[in-house]
């Protein structure tokens, strides 16, 4: 139970630390951006050519303010079954729907932001890269499957809790 106190800590820390602030403020840019598209120019993100068009530089600001969201959702939807867990409702069907959307949600990112990036290489650098090495995205591909695979195995082990409730 201690354990589950100090993770519940630290995602609550990481929830009002960095998430909701993401929100607010990427919102705010993220409106501000066109109104104002020079402050684009202070945008260089992993060797990218800052002399791209503006509205390529804007386009591609909203497509990672959308990634962030979905990974924030993510974060809230595990948030949210950390109580259930705090609860001592483990097995709940909310859990194992979480479960498998917050799997769903980090699969689904990964590879848009797999493709995404190949192609943001090809807009800005003009060149053809693939890199078959360790990637945040494949992490946050086995991260997505992991959640899948956890909620299969919490709907087997609520089945079977509900099988020997019924012998008993």
């Amino acid at each position: 139970m201690r354990k589950l106190i100090i993770l519940n800590t630290i995602i609550d820390f990481i929830w009002i630390l960095s998430c909701i602030p993401i929100l607010i403020l990427g919102f705010g840019f993220i409106i501000y951006m066109f109104f104002n598209p020079e402050i684009l120019e202070i945008w260089q993100t992993n060797g990218f050519d800052s002399n791209a068009p503006i509205w390529i530089k804007q386009f591609a600001t909203v497509i990672f303010y959308g990634i962030a969201c979905g990974l924030i959702f993510a974060v809230f939807l595990f948030r949210k079954t950390l109580c259930y867990f705090r609860r001592k409702k483990p097995f709940d069907s909310y859990v194992i729907e979480s479960y498998n959307t917050i799997g769903k949600i980090l699969i689904g990112l990964s590879l848009f932001s797999m493709v995404f990036m190949f192609m943001m290489q090809l807009v800005f650098n003009s060149k053809l890269v693939i890199d078959l090495g360790v990637s945040p995205y494949l992490l946050l591909l086995s991260l997505g499957l992991f959640f899948m695979v956890l909620s299969e195995s919490f709907k087997i082990a609520k089945h079977a809790k509900n099988d020997s409730e019924l012998t008993i």
